[in-house]
This record gives C-alpha cells, sequence and structure tokens, in this order.
C-alpha cells in the first residue's frame, strides 16, 4: 500500500463520496468506528481480509484501493465494456421489434384477406433465415460460427420446403441437396476445424473435406437424374464426373500430401492442370458417345469460329506446361541450395 496518510485521505474521500458516515461504513464492515476513524487518519491499515468488502462498499477497484489512487485506464475499460453491453443489448431489441412485427403484421393481413394462413408460412420461414444470420449470433458466445452456419443451413431448407408445398412443386430435394453441396465447398474445412475430430482425422481434414464434397456431388448428380428421369447417372454423369475430379484431388494429394519444396508442388499441380485440359474434349466426347480424338487443333495464324476453341486450349496448356517446367527447375534450384548448405 502507499504511505497512511494517503491511504486514509483516499478511504475518507471515498466514503464521503458513498454518503456514509464512519459510523454506518463501520457498521457494514463489522467492525468499530474507531478503527475506521484511525484508517481515515493514517494510523492504521484495515486487515487485508476487508480489502475486498472495503473495495465493494467504496465502489472501486481493489487496485484502486491499494494504491489509494483512481485507476483511470481499467475505468475508462469498464465504461467502453458497459457501452459496448449497452449496445448489444439495444441491437437485440432492435432486430427482435424488425422481425416480429411483420411476422404479426402478416399474420393479421394473410388471415383477413385469404381466411386461412398460407403464404405466411413463407415469410414466417424467410425471417427465420433473416434471423439466424442476424439475430442468432448476437445471443451465443461459444462456436458462433459453427451454430449460425447450422442454423441458417437449417432454416434454408424450412423455407425451402415451404415454398415447394406452397408452389405444390417436386423440385425440393433437387434444391435442398444444390444447396448444401454448395455450403459444403465452402464451409466444410472450416467446419471440420471446429470440431474435436479424432488424431487421425484431424490430421487429414483436407482429405476427409474432399471426400465429403464428392459424396455430395455424386448425391447432387444421382438426385436430378431422378428428378429429369434422365437415366444418364452412371453412363455419363459418374465418368465426366470422376475425370474432372481428378484435378480438385491431385491438387489436395500434391499440396498436402507429397514432402517436396512448394517449387516442386506448384510446377506439379500446372502439369496436371496442362495434362487434364488435354485430355478434357477427347475423353468427354468418348464418354457422350460421339466422335472424338484426344488433343486439339490449332492454327494461331487463323482465328476464326472453327480455331478459336483450340487456339485458347493451345494457349492454356503450353503457358501451363511452360510455368511446370519453370516451377520444377527453380526446385531444383532450390533443392540443391538446401543440400549446398547441409
Amino acid at each position: 500500500m502507499e504511505n497512511k496518510k494517503s491511504f486514509g485521505a483516499y478511504i475518507k474521500a471515498k466514503r464521503a463520496e458513498s454518503n456514509l458516515t464512519q459510523k454506518e461504513f463501520a457498521d457494514i464492515l463489522y467492525v468499530t468506528e474507531s478503527a475506521v476513524s484511525k484508517w481515515e487518519r493514517g494510523l492504521s491499515y484495515p486487515d487485508i481480509t476487508l480489502i475486498m468488502e472495503i473495495s465493494r462498499v467504496l465502489n472501486v477497484s481493489e487496485r484502486e484501493l491499494l494504491t489509494a489512487s483512481e485507476d483511470m485506464q481499467t475505468r475508462q475499460q469498464e465504461r467502453l465494456a458497459n457501452r459496448y453491453l449497452s449496445l448489444i443489448k439495444k441491437i437485440k431489441i432492435t432486430l427482435i421489434f424488425l422481425y416480429v412485427v411483420p411476422i404479426i403484421t402478416c399474420f393479421i393481413v394473410n388471415l383477413a384477406v385469404s381466411g386461412a394462413l398460407t403464404w405466411f408460412f413463407i415469410v414466417l420461414s424467410s425471417v427465420m433465415v433473416a434471423a439466424s444470420l442476424t439475430l442468432l449470433p448476437v445471443y451465443i458466445e461459444k462456436k458462433r460460427g459453427l451454430i449460425t452456419l447450422g442454423a441458417f443451413t437449417g432454416t434454408l431448407i424450412i423455407l425451402l420446403g415451404v415454398c415447394a408445398v406452397y408452389t405444390g412443386g417436386n423440385w425440393f430435394w433437387v434444391t435442398v441437396i444444390s444447396v448444401v453441396f454448395g455450403l459444403s465447398v465452402l464451409f466444410t474445412p472450416f467446419v471440420l476445424r471446429g470440431f474435436n475430430l479424432p488424431s487421425p482425422l484431424f490430421k487429414h481434414k483436407a482429405a476427409l473435406s474432399m471426400g465429403i464434397d464428392t459424396v455430395l456431388l455424386f448425391l447432387m448428380l444421382f438426385v436430378i437424374d431422378l428428378y429429369v428421369k434422365g437415366g444418364w447417372f452412371l453412363t455419363t454423369a459418374v465418368p465426366i464426373a470422376a475425370f474432372w475430379l481428378l484435378l480438385p484431388w491431385g491438387y489436395t494429394l500434391i499440396i498436402r500430401y507429397t514432402k517436396i519444396n512448394r517449387f516442386f508442388k506448384t510446377a506439379g499441380c500446372m502439369a496436371l492442370s496442362s495434362a487434364t485440359l488435354y485430355f478434357m474434349r477427347g475423353l468427354t466426347d468418348m464418354i457422350l458417345g460421339l466422335p472424338y480424338t484426344f488433343g486439339f487443333d490449332f492454327d494461331f495464324s487463323v482465328w476464326n469460329i472453327n480455331t478459336v476453341n483450340g487456339n485458347i486450349d493451345a494457349i492454356l496448356i503450353f503457358t501451363m506446361f511452360g510455368l511446370a517446367i519453370i516451377f520444377a527447375a527453380a526446385g531444383v534450384m532450390r533443392q540443391l541450395q538446401k543440400t549446398g548448405r547441409s
């Protein structure tokens, strides 16, 4: 503590600010009035066990009491924290008001006009979607991102289901699997990071994420095939999708699992992209049962409707293949430098 006189003066000033007499202050602390008088005159210190209770009664922090001075930085932080909490409370009330008013209004109007609740459920489910993104995160403290994403996905599916029922459409499952697939591609890596996965799975989050996306992609194609009654899922969709999945799966395996320097990894990705583009047209035509040839025709001296696609493909393939060579050379140089230093 500081010297007894400054400490006593501080106690006296704070007691006066709290509109307490020495006797009232002493009664609250279960000490004698004489003891309080001695503190304030700088003749003695209070027992250490009373510090917390004195701080509470005088509405000061223990740090302020022990140093007999105002902790302005802490008080400023407390004021800012209180302002923030007050702002959050106002935002909560405002958002609730903004959502409740249209729900009540549409409920009344729908009953008055139609004599039954029909399109009101579309409004209700739409408000639920909006609330999941704006109101819900304000109330959540732990795992806010995961819970918000889950609530948004769930309420969006409810909205699609209500719209399907209202319109009498049979497109619900096609839309749901498409939405889930799109959200999975965007958010699965972040979702997996938020879970306490077992050690083997934790080490392979990239492959697990790709596996989930792959399963959802094939499921989406299967549902679409059922919806349009096309019969092309096994004969066309699966082989074409499997071919194109070689590219992202290849990127994942090269970047995540190969123990080579980043220049070699980049070279591998460029080479894979070049090879995929080279076989793209021929393999697609073969799967579709059309006449096919691997490779492409190009003529940079002629740019018309017959040559433009081949010319663009050639530019892309040559560029990626050239970059693969450049990065491979850089990787060799980097490896030689490491070997020389070692």
